[in-house]
């Protein structure tokens, strides 16, 4: 080997041990921990899903039905500016019977929400004269979700915090630093709180159906290494 060479591999020898030596620094002292916060919050949104379905012989006599009983919705609805509303699917869908089609079926869902819940009882009983309740759902708000998280974030990182000086106090060092840190948030799932049968809207007369908000789990989760000093 010329003598070149062995200066190259000698060079590239040094450079890998001290690239070795300082991930060995770099590693020492290094302790990884995390901590959370969460909170109960009651829920303040109500989600309604409700659908017209019209079944028979014409498919377009039934589209003309649902049709006019979504607009009806509708229009009872654009009164209240509390509630916003949102159509969903539409569909139309042979019906069989031994392999024959019998009937058709045509629906339309809408999706309504809003905070003002007592008012979406009321006008839950109205829409049910024509409508099909699905279900309904409760959720926080985009505005009290991010109001309840920035304080559940301060919590997680002041617990974080006293958890890194008490390990940094009880193993004699002057504090630590943070080398690596990610925060994450998480909430629980949206449990359905009611439900109707379909035959609902037959009756001419509907009473609002009784509901309770209930309440979400929110948490954070701060969790990362340190370095101590």
């Amino acid at each position: 080997m010329k003598p070149l060479s062995y200066f190259a591999v000698i060079v590239t020898l040094l450079l890998s041990s001290n690239l070795y030596a300082h991930e060995a620094v770099k590693d020492y002292n290094q302790i990884s921990l995390d901590a959370t916060a969460s909170a109960e919050v009651d829920n303040d949104t109500m989600i309604v899903s409700l659908f017209a379905q019209e079944e028979g012989s014409k498919a377009a006599s039934l589209s003309d039905k649902v049709n006019k009983k979504i607009n009806w919705a509708l229009l009872q609805l654009k009164q209240y500016a509390d509630i916003k509303v949102e159509t969903e699917s539409y569909s139309t869908s042979p019906v069989y019977k031994k392999s024959q089609i019998i009937a058709w079926r045509v629906k339309q869902s809408i999706k309504l929400e809003s905070t003002n819940m007592s008012l979406m009882s009321e006008v839950l009983g109205q829409l049910q004269q024509q409508l099909n309740l699905t279900g309904i759902t409760f959720d926080v708000s985009r505005d009290k979700r991010e109001q309840e998280t920035q304080q559940l974030i301060d919590q997680a990182l002041s617990a974080y915090d006293k958890r890194a000086s008490q390990i940094a106090n009880k193993l004699k060092h002057d504090g630590y630093k943070i080398v690596t840190m990610h925060v994450s948030t998480s909430t629980s799932p949206i449990q359905p709180r009611y439900r109707s049968s379909v035959m609902m809207a037959e009756s001419s007369s509907v009473v609002s159906p009784k509901v309770a908000a209930g309440d979400r789990t929110l948490s954070v989760r701060v969790n990362g290494t340190i370095e101590l000093k």
